[in-house]
């Protein structure tokens, strides 16, 4: 393959707001262009975004309420056609969320060879069948999907099946020993019902009562349990960088556990909902333990137990290799070559 093609990257979410499809977007830009592509990363914004690749920002986005969260779109007529002719002479155009309303549908008709990334999952509804009006009218292209819940909500509506390649995440270096008081970390939109803030808020609770505190050796002294909601990459990886657990709790909605990967990466440990999309992140009982989903008792059970046996940061950070850009990277060139390029 050509070792400097020109990748129009396609964010159908403002980079305003911090979110799992920018992060990997943007992570899989820089990748590229280490590899010397020429990437250029087009989406909604208004904020300038050090970024460290070409960015075409298209202007405020709109909020529309989908699948239990709010998806901030462009969709003015002007920013589609902006979108469009950003992606004109591009050797490959690399659309994410290609259905969604607004510049990822028009960036994907405009394009001439076209790889697209499912990243949602949820379950059939009244929008499947305008879904699958909208597939149709689409360009040829390879179809990605983040993870097994993604790839069955991409079949629904398009009826293909598309090559798994997870979300990538850019590993840190090695991990070092934790040391200090310990410390449990939620880290998710505090508005945002599926991240599971309410039952966080139990287990955090829950942790401090003598029942809890008492459990094993080594447990004797109570957690610091710590939340944060919407934050930068820079200051999410710091504050992994220094937890003992993160403690994922949501509810539904998931397709991929990309802070899963993250914390993993950053050398703590997972105590997370039972939920298939976590389940195929961290489905190690030596990095990761699991809870019914809404069950706060069990979850506070799972981290005082995950405290009185603290994990080797470094087996961690190795469970997590697999999510780096230099294993799913090339993953992502092969469907370029599937599209026709190189």
């Amino acid at each position: 393959m050509s070792s400097d093609l020109t990748v129009a990257l396609v964010c159908p979410y403002s980079l305003d707001t911090p979110g799992g499809v920018a992060t990997h977007v943007l992570g899989l830009a820089r990748w590229l262009l280490r590899e010397g592509h020429r990437p250029t990363v087009i989406a909604p914004g208004t904020r300038e975004v050090d970024a460290g690749v070409p960015l075409t920002l298209l202007g405020r986005a709109t909020g529309f309420r989908f699948n239990g969260s709010v998806a901030e779109l462009a969709v003015r007529p002007a920013q589609a056609r902006m979108a469009a002719r950003a992606v004109r002479g591009a050797d490959i155009v690399h659309v994410h969320e290609p259905l969604t309303p607004g510049i990822g549908y028009a960036a994907s008709r405009a394009a001439e060879r076209l790889v697209v990334t499912h990243h949602a999952s949820f379950p059939a509804g009244p929008l499947n069948p305008l879904a699958r009006l909208r597939s149709r009218r689409l360009n040829p292209r390879v179809r990605i999907a983040v993870s097994d819940a993604a790839a069955a909500t991409a079949r629904s509506v398009t009826g293909i099946d598309p090559v798994i390649i997870p979300n990538a995440i850019e590993l840190p270096g090695m991990p070092v020993e934790r040391s200090g008081r310990p410390r449990v970390v939620f880290l998710g939109r505090l508005d945002d019902p599926r991240k599971g803030f309410q039952v966080f808020a139990r287990v955090a609770g829950l942790v401090q009562e003598a029942e809890f505190v008492a459990m094993g050796p080594g447990a004797a002294r109570s957690p610091d349990v710590h939340h944060l909601g919407r934050v930068s990459d820079a200051v999410r990886l710091e504050v992994l960088g220094s937890a003992d657990i993160l403690l994922a709790p949501n509810l539904h909605g998931e397709s991929f556990g990309l802070i899963l990967a993250e914390a993993l990466g950053c050398g703590a440990a997972v105590v997370a909902s039972d939920l298939p999309a976590f389940r195929a992140v961290a489905d190690d009982h030596r990095v990761a333990s699991f809870f019914p989903v809404g069950d706060a008792r069990a979850a506070a059970t799972a981290v005082r137990r995950r405290l009185s046996d603290p994990i080797d940061p470094i087996l961690a950070w190795r469970s997590a290799q697999r999510f780096g850009w230099d294993q799913v990277g090339p993953r992502v060139l092969s469907a370029y070559r599937a599209a026709g390029v190189g």
